[in-house]
């Protein structure tokens, strides 16, 4: 049995109107058409009767005889037809081979409307994959060979290569269009070529200057040139992030944490960033983030940034860290960096006690230079549901030395000591179902010493490291982290998840004693409210599982 008619157009005006049927003699089959029809509509049916046939391969069929009153089709399918030789025409840029080569039909197999489409749009996708974008084919006919094999006559109107000269995005009202085309991976005045729109919106809205990206369309202007027009909501440019955590522990003492981050996004529409952190930690430690950064130097695909770290661990030690980095885009999604920094420690009291006979924390200057590589393929980059993230940095200097060790007396001593560092990133979010996301992913940090001291630590541990532990709670040359992460999507960007992360401590060569696994499990959800992103998360661990960690977050919109 046939499929029933697909496609219905308008027809006379009757007052008598029917179910049409459309009967084959030669296949003994019959159908009604997927609507009542006018009984004067004969034209009508019998048009999309032979559409029909047609879009299955029987090219051939002819029409036996039609009864109005009886509102009845009779239609002989004949043989179903087949592609023999393929002629082009018109055809000066490529081989015709190669265009043959890439159709989705061979000599020999079905040949249906529904193929002639294919056929088609193959050989312009072609075209437009090589910047072509506005030569035309059309089907010139169809050659009886040897029935029911048909040749195909394919006419092709062949276009210069059309520029893209604007590129227009509807709201955007402070990003500069040279930092539009940077993050679309296109360039200005030269022709378009493999176009891929979904790819084009797809880095618009993972660049985080978009709260959304809804459509990517091409356009000819008059004087044939192309401008790709973008409907878009810029997003604001800035945001105010708070975070309060409340820890506590199995005696049931609480502790208040927090940090405040200020962001300034896309300054002077080059989407430039300044950010700002603030973090109050348990135990009279504070830390302190600044950092700048512009990813599109001079218009080029070369970025620069500057940060600028404090700690200040109560009376024991403050440190500061001055880092500059350079960076190349390779692509829209993928930069190389070079990076060199200036590494400043100064004991407080604490620190200047012995320890081991040697002076706790000496004063100490590093200078480190590395390199790393960043790989952002995500559909948002605050709020992803597909794509990866993976960011890898290896560093490697020389820190000096000054302190205090008892001998036969208390002596000054000088060290230099070869300090290498790894640190690694990745994140993998792949979307199960329209509202379902499985996140997972791992980091490590390694440091490689032959001596260090408890500046030169990892600190591991809190909201935005290992969940269900409290902040800093681990100080570590060698710190792991592996997790899973399961999203139900409400309305994004708001969601509830739950998790499990499991953390590795290989504390052997310093002074505490938690070496291990410690695996951590919670819950929470992500809320858009108009005000901006309200957070919460509730995490535990295998040690005291009723000792629960409270994380809220307020992002707000400047």
């Amino acid at each position: 049995m046939l499929a029933a008619i697909f496609l219905a157009m308008s027809a006379g005006v009757s007052a008598v109107t029917g179910q049409w049927r459309v009967a084959i003699p030669d296949g003994h089959e019959m159908w009604d058409a997927d609507r009542k029809w006018p009984a004067d509509s004969v034209h009508w049916a019998v048009e999309h009767a032979l559409h029909v046939l047609q879009q299955d391969g029987y090219l051939f069929a002819t029409v036996h005889t039609t009864d109005s009153i009886a509102q009845r089709v009779e239609i002989s399918k004949g043989d179903r037809g087949s592609l023999g030789k393929l002629m082009l025409e018109g055809v000066k840029v490529f081989d015709p081979k190669t265009l043959v080569n890439e159709l989705p039909i061979r000599q020999g197999q079905p040949l249906t409307s529904r193929t002639l489409e294919k056929m088609l749009s193959s050989i312009l996708v072609h075209y437009a994959n090589e910047g072509y974008h506005l030569t035309a084919a059309t089907i010139q006919g169809l050659v009886p060979a040897k029935p029911p094999v048909m040749d195909v006559k394919i006419r092709i109107l062949e276009q210069p290569r059309p520029r893209l000269t604007r590129m227009q995005v509807s709201g955007a009202i402070r990003t500069r269009p040279g930092v539009l085309y940077h993050i679309a991976g296109l360039r200005a005045g030269e022709p378009l070529m493999a176009y891929d729109p979904v790819g084009v919106r797809s880095r618009l809205e993972g660049s985080g200057l978009f709260v959304y990206v809804d459509s990517v369309d091409l356009h000819i202007d008059a004087d044939s040139s192309l401008i790709m027009h973008v409907h878009a909501e810029e997003a604001p440019p800035g945001a105010f992030d708070l975070a309060l955590g409340y820890e506590r522990s199995g005696s049931g003492v609480g502790a208040l944490v927090g940090s405040g981050h200020l962001s300034l996004r896309n300054m002077f529409g080059g989407a430039r960033m300044v950010e700002i952190a603030l973090h109050r930690l348990p135990g009279q430690i504070s830390r302190i983030n600044i950092t700048a950064a512009d990813p599109y130097v001079m218009g080029l695909p070369l970025s620069v940034g500057a940060e600028f770290r404090g700690l200040q661990q109560d009376s024991t030690f403050g440190k500061r860290d001055y880092r500059l980095e350079l960076g190349y885009l390779l692509d829209p999604s993928t930069q190389l960096f070079g990076l060199i920094s200036r590494e400043l420690t100064r004991p407080g009291l604490s620190g200047l006690a012995l320890q081991d006979g040697r002076q706790r924390i000496p004063v100490a200057s590093a200078t480190l230079v590395g390199a790393g590589l960043r790989i952002r393929q995500v559909d948002h980059r605050y709020n992803p549901t597909r794509g990866y993230v993976v960011e890898m940095v290896v560093e490697s200097g020389f820190k000096n030395t000054d302190g205090q060790i008892v001998r036969a007396d208390t002596v000054s001593e000088h060290r230099r000591l070869h300090l290498s560092r790894l640190t690694a990133r990745a994140r993998l979010y792949r979307p199960h179902g329209r509202r379902r996301i499985l996140v997972t992913g791992g980091d490590i940090r390694l440091l490689h010493a032959k001596e260090f001291d408890e500046t030169d630590l990892f600190r591991f541990g809190g909201a935005s490291s290992l969940r269900g532990y409290d902040e800093d709670r681990f100080r570590s040359p060698v710190v792991t982290r592996i997790l899973l992460e399961y999203r139900y999507v409400f309305d994004t960007p708001t969601y509830g998840f739950a998790f499990v992360d499991l953390g590795y401590v290989d504390a052997r060569r310093t002074q505490d004693a938690y070496a291990g696994l410690y695996p951590g499990f919670g819950a929470g959800f992500q809320l858009n409210t108009q005000a901006g992103l309200i957070s919460l998360t509730l995490a535990a661990n295998a040690e005291d599982p009723a000792a629960v960690r409270a994380h809220i977050r307020l992002s707000l919109g400047l």
